[in-house]
């Protein structure tokens, strides 16, 4: 459960960095911030904001989502390469884990930069529409479907000494053996984690209205502190085990074989080859 901590602490590290940042450059020169005034209030003929301003918005978006992109991809590569090892009967120390995925820096990010164009696109699509419409529908629809081709594209990577582009091509293959397995676990971790979460943080919402309205600060402050932490550590478990059973779902699409530790009957009934 570090690696997907030290991810979520990472992002959180860069997005604390460039919101300050931004905010520090546009206090710390005037003419910035008046030019930015200006885009807002004066706007082109056609009623928007110039085509540079879009570009230069675009780039930044994409900027952003290719560093998020990486440091999620880095850990997780890390995770993967761990698990896959210990599956096949290693003893990786956590270590080993950063060790491959610095290995693979320079693939995963070429992989988070696709990943970062999905993303941009996506968010595109879905900007166009005020309301959600035909925009929205299509963005969800493809970002499911992103979801799902790349699903085994971290195991890959982390198995494999080969580049993005190609990671992606055998996930795809993998994916018409993979199917059935990859939506009942997604959907399967989806109900095991997100219903507890959804309690967590209707009990802690409740919790915290009570105290405050009971003017019980201290009460209010360890309600929220204490459910806000219970959240974090779902979140974590729930991205560790989505890293593991994607590494066991690899395996067995490219072995045949229940990996290591998994009950040989039970992984054979749930994970039929589709082929």
């Amino acid at each position: 459960m570090l690696y997907p901590l030290l991810a979520g602490l990472g992002i959180l590290l860069f997005s604390a960095l460039i919101l300050g940042g931004g905010g520090w450059l546009v206090l710390s020169h005037p003419e910035l911030e008046q030019l930015l005034s200006q885009l807002e209030q004066q706007p082109s003929q056609d009623g928007d904001a110039p085509w540079w301003a879009y570009a230069a918005g675009a780039l930044l978006l994409w900027l952003f989502l290719l560093i998020t992109s990486f440091i999620t991809n880095f850990f997780l590569n890390a995770l993967v390469g761990g698990t896959l090892e210990r599956l096949r009967g290693g003893n990786p120390t956590f270590g080993d884990g950063l060790a491959l995925a610095r290995q693979r820096a320079g693939v995963i990010l070429g992989y988070s930069g696709i990943a970062a164009t999905v993303g941009l696109l996506l968010s595109f699509l879905r900007g166009r529409d005020q309301q959600p419409g035909i925009g929205f529908l299509l963005a969800s629809l493809g970002g499911f479907a992103w979801s799902v081709a790349t699903f085994l594209v971290i195991p890959i990577l982390a198995a494999k000494d080969i580049g993005p582009v190609a990671a992606i091509k055998e996930s795809v293959t993998l994916l018409k053996r993979t199917w059935g397995e990859q939506l009942s676990i997604n959907v399967g971790l989806g109900f095991i984690i997100g219903l507890p979460m959804l309690l967590m943080m209707a009990g802690t919402f409740a919790g915290g209205f009570w105290a405050a309205n009971t003017e019980q600060p201290v009460l209010m402050i360890a309600t929220i502190a204490t459910g806000v932490t219970l959240i974090a550590l779902l979140s974590l478990m729930s991205a560790t085990l989505n890293a593991m059973i994607r590494s066991a779902v690899y395996l067995y699409a490219e072995t045949g074989a229940v990996p290591g530790p998994f009950d040989d009957a039970f992984v054979r009934q749930a994970m039929r080859s589709r082929a």
